[in-house]
């Protein structure tokens, strides 16, 4: 957006050339360049730093000052630079790069990489110079580079989220009175703006009208013409009068054009209107202002002309900071790791083999009230979950399944590994009310096999949206059966739940297993003057004419929602839990919680917790000696405890080897999106016991770009001693409700609802009908390989190389051994299809690599018996140390093998030396053969 220099009663005038003065050889060079106080693009300048201070105190931009203050510096070195290389030696005072690299960083969102930003700032910048006609740019650079960015980058930039622009009418006003009041008067282009905002108020009609099946007419206007981009692209970019008509009838007739052109783009579905229009229309114009030229003068004149304005000497220039950027970026930024053999394959066992089979039944959908159905398949769009346990005792890993939109037997299924990658269902009485009966009783939603009444029979926790969480006690131990019997109500478990997650912990170190149970949504409809759940099976009926209160539950913001369930922390007082206060433990926050992992971050001996929100903020906690817990967040985005994206997956081990958990958190890359997975690396407290985690995703290669990440599964897939991850992706498909052909993107029906403000985005009936559309469906997983064997480990995936090649709308991600050959196995849960089981078997070339698996089993006192909390270090001569932490749960609706494996490498020597700090935090010494599994009890 490079704003107009003007006097008050005078036409635009030109850039002031930074040039020494005349007559004073000593003078500084800046001296008689620097911009008048009346130059208007002091008070542009003005208004977006404010905007952007704002942005980055307040308004929850997703962007750190430093990554904004590098965009301005760039862009003003940059400018800088080339007028003085192309502009016979002149100087510069960089006001207008200023403003266009401020409006890059306010306009563009991407990723954690800094270096990325350099590719839309070096295409506006140099489209000053490189799209001029007769010596002057006849494009808006800031639009130059949004445009051209937007259609090069792919999904590593795109247009800034919804929420960055503050999500209410107050942040519009600004923009329009701020405009208005300092320059827009003043520049003559009131007939540009008067025009346009008619012309497109007419085209919303028209869209609206058209729409008004699939998407409420108030919504399509309200998300399209009250936002401050639409205002900051009417107000701030169109009027820069060296790109636009001087007259009346040029500005008319431009507003006229980029409506008609945006219109043909939403025909195709197109979410950029704004900068594809606008920028057709000026490379139109650029276009046509030569080959005019060439006509009238001839082309080898005009090319003649060009070369004397320094024409072909711009490309070079250009051209080569092109190729060494490119360059220096893919070879020493983000450098690309080629491998031909990952040491593994992962080879897909058939249901029909297997015993997992699972048959879908779209009625799951006809369950939603009627009122909710155009958006049922949103609501149920998690819930596809795998848990894996030993609940016979028999040394091999069973599985349990839930998968909501399954046909009535297949919802919630409990499986014996019988060998061989063999699975046998058998009945859970207990939860055929679940099954059956999801309308009255709640989906099952996930499960967590663990030892409650410590009897040596793991029990099954199942977490239930829209009903009570369910505990069933194992009767292995009285019987010698697999039995279970429901003892939800005499063992504490709250009443209603709509819960996707949940995880064991002894917080308190008494030896007991305590739980944590998540709240995605909260439980509780907001305005009732009683008590009243949400249950989105039968809505409250309204009580008064215009009553929507049963319609307020969606998430009161896209990347700060404060609206989900408060989490529910049960205290194991033997045998059964008694709910804590969880507000007063330390925990008052109600984020959508999806996730919640469990480690000891800071190495004080007391787990901590780490809680993946979706649209919002993930919380960190930190055990204060078994007291409560304190959350952790840092001032600026960037830091942890204060991302805006949409944390889906929490999962916790130590990737680099450096003896401190890591954390890895898997988010939505997008086009609307551009989020991108989060890493934290640990490096170990500060002076007040707070790990200091740093996000590395992106450089260390595990952003999961151009993915809708879910669940990810954590561990060694190829023995070499680096933790790996299996990653989920895929949001939904029309395979259960079939409408349109093709299936058609969701998000552009969706696309103005994420622009408007709480107070209507938070109402389920303004939502878009998405019945027979897609978002970002049947996407490919990602098999991450950690690379290790240095300071800075990297991430490659190797998918395509192992055979995971297939994509679905995945959820959970299982990694255990399912049949004992020390392994890592794969179990993916997919929402709108059975389970993809996927067996671990060595590459043709790869070397036989050791390995050893502890099964930890505490003294029941100190330590409870399942030993959750306890680390296990494995120390090889020469090696930095392996650490694994005893965890429940790991990841997104996923439960894995809790023994502990340690992938060895191909020359590990034996016996093995392995140190166990145990939870109770008591230290012993072990030396251990390789090659197996072995039972380690305290004492």
């Amino acid at each position: 957006m490079t704003p107009p220099i003007t006097t008050p009663a005078g036409p635009p005038a030109q850039v002031p050339a930074l040039r020494v003065v005349p007559g004073d050889p000593k003078a500084p060079a800046w001296r008689g360049a620097i911009p008048s106080r009346r130059d208007m693009r002091w008070p542009f300048a003005a208004i977006l730093t404010l905007y952007a201070v704002m942005g980055v105190s307040w308004l929850g931009f997703n962007r750190s000052p430093a990554q904004i203050l590098l965009t301005i510096a760039a862009g003003c070195a940059l400018d800088v630079v080339l007028h003085r290389v192309l502009r016979r030696r002149e100087w510069l005072f960089p006001l207008s790069a200023y403003i266009s690299a401020l409006s890059l960083s306010l306009i563009l969102n991407y990723s954690h990489d800094y270096f990325l930003l350099l590719l839309p700032v070096a295409i506006t910048i140099g489209s000053k110079y490189l799209l001029t006609f007769r010596g002057q740019h006849t494009i808006n650079p800031s639009l130059a580079g949004v445009a051209t960015t937007l259609l090069f980058a792919g999904s590593l930039i795109t247009t800034a989220p919804a929420y960055q622009w503050g999500g209410h009418w107050a942040m519009s006003a600004f923009m329009v009175m701020a405009a208005l009041s300092l320059f827009v008067f003043r520049v003559g282009r009131g007939w540009l703006i008067v025009s346009f905002l008619f012309f497109y108020a007419l085209q919303t009609a028209l869209r609206a009208y058209v729409m008004r099946h699939h998407l409420p007419p108030e919504m399509l206007f309200l998300g399209t013409m009250t936002t401050p981009p639409f205002f900051l692209f009417t107000f701030f970019m169109l009027t820069d009068p060296k790109t636009s008509p001087p007259n009346a009838r040029g500005q008319v007739a431009l507003a006229f054009g980029i409506t008609v052109v945006d219109l043909y783009l939403h025909t195709r579905e197109s979410v950029f209107t704004f900068f594809y229009a606008a920028f057709a229309i000026a490379i139109s114009r650029w276009a046509f202002l030569h080959l005019r030229e060439m006509w009238r003068m001839g082309a080898l004149s005009h090319l003649r002309a060009a070369v004397d304005r320094g024409t072909l000497r711009t490309v070079g220039v250009l051209g080569a900071m092109a190729t060494i950027g490119g360059t220096a970026y893919a070879t020493v930024i983000r450098p690309h790791v080629a491998l031909d053999d990952a040491g593994f394959v992962l080879r897909t066992v058939p249901a029909a083999e297997s015993g997992l089979g699972v048959a879908m039944d779209g009625g799951s959908y006809d369950l939603v009230d009627p009122r909710l159905r155009h958006i049922s398949k949103w609501l149920l769009s998690v819930g596809a979950s795998v848990a894996a346990g030993d609940v016979n005792g028999d040394g091999l890993p069973d599985l349990f399944l839930t998968h909501p939109l399954a046909r009535d037997e297949d919802r919630a299924a409990l499986y014996l590994n019988r060998g061989g990658f063999r699975f046998e269902r058998i009945a859970v009485p207990a939860l055929d009310s679940l099954r059956m009966a999801p309308e009255r009783h709640g989906f099952a939603s996930y499960g967590l096999f663990f030892d409650y009444d410590e009897d040596g029979a793991l029990d099954l926790l199942v977490p239930v949206s829209f009903g009570r969480t369910r505990l069933l006690r194992s009767r292995l131990a009285e019987t010698g059966r697999v039995e279970f019997e429901d003892v939800s109500v005499a063992a504490g478990m709250p009443e209603y739940t709509i819960s996707v997650a949940a995880n064991v912990l002894d917080y308190d170190r008494d030896g007991r297993p305590d739980l944590l149970i998540g709240n995605v949504l909260d439980p509780w409809l907001p305005g009732y003057e009683r008590p009243t759940r949400l249950n989105v099976f039968q809505l409250p009926q309204p009580e008064f004419d215009g009553d929507r209160r049963m319609f307020r539950f969606m998430h009161d913001g896209w990347h700060d929602a404060r609206n989900g369930g408060r989490n529910v922390l049960l205290r194991n007082v033997g045998g059964r839990f008694v709910e804590m206060d969880a507000a007063a433990m330390g925990m008052p926050e109600t984020h959508w919680t999806l996730s919640i992992g469990t480690a000891d971050l800071n190495g004080d001996g007391w787990t901590d917790l780490y809680l993946a929100s979706d649209f919002g903020r993930d919380d960190l906690y930190l055990n204060q000696g078994g007291r409560g817990f304190r959350r952790v967040a840092g001032r600026l985005f960037g830091h942890v405890g204060m991302d805006t994206y949409k944390g889906m997956n929490s999962s916790i081990t130590d990737f680099d080897r450096n003896g401190w958990p890591d954390v890895y958190v898997s988010n939505v890359h997008q086009e609307l999106q551009a989020e991108g997975s989060l890493l934290w690396m640990n490096r170990g407290p500060d002076a007040r016991g707070t790990p200091r985690l740093r996000d590395e995703a992106t450089g260390r290669g595990a952003l999961n770009e151009d993915r809708f990440g879910w669940g990810a599964g954590v561990g060694d897939l190829n023995n070499d001693g680096w933790a790996d991850i299996v990653q989920a992706n895929g949001m939904v498909d029309d395979r259960l409700d079939e409408r349109y052909a093709g299936c058609p993107d969701y998000w552009y029906v969706n696309h103005k609802l994420m622009q408007a403000g709480r107070e209507v985005h938070t109402y389920a009936d303004m939502w878009g009908d998405i019945r027979g559309r897609c978002t970002y469906p049947n996407e490919k997983r990602r098999v991450y390989l950690n690379r290790g064997g240095d300071a800075r480990p990297q991430f490659v995936d190797v998918a395509p190389l192992v055979g995971l090649t297939a994509g679905d709308n995945s959820r959970g991600v299982a990694i255990s051994d399912l049949d004992g050959d020390g392994r890592q196995d794969v179990v993916i849960a997919n929402q709108h299809a059975g389970p993809t089981l996927l067996r671990n078997a060595p590459s043709a070339k790869a070397a036989a690599s050791h390995w050893i698996g502890l099964r930890l089993v505490g003294d029941g006192k100190t330590c409870g018996r399942e030993a959750y909390g306890s680390t296990a270090t494995v120390l090889l001569p020469g090696e930095r140390p392996q650490s694994r932490e005893v965890q429940a749960a790991n990841g997104f609706s996923s439960q894995h093998d809790t023994r502990l494996h340690f992938g060895l490498g191909v020359a590990a020597p034996e016996p093995v030396a392995v140190r166990i700090r145990w939870c109770g935090g008591a230290t012993t010494e072990h030396r251990l053969t390789r090659d197996r599994y072995h039972v380690v009890r305290q004492g």
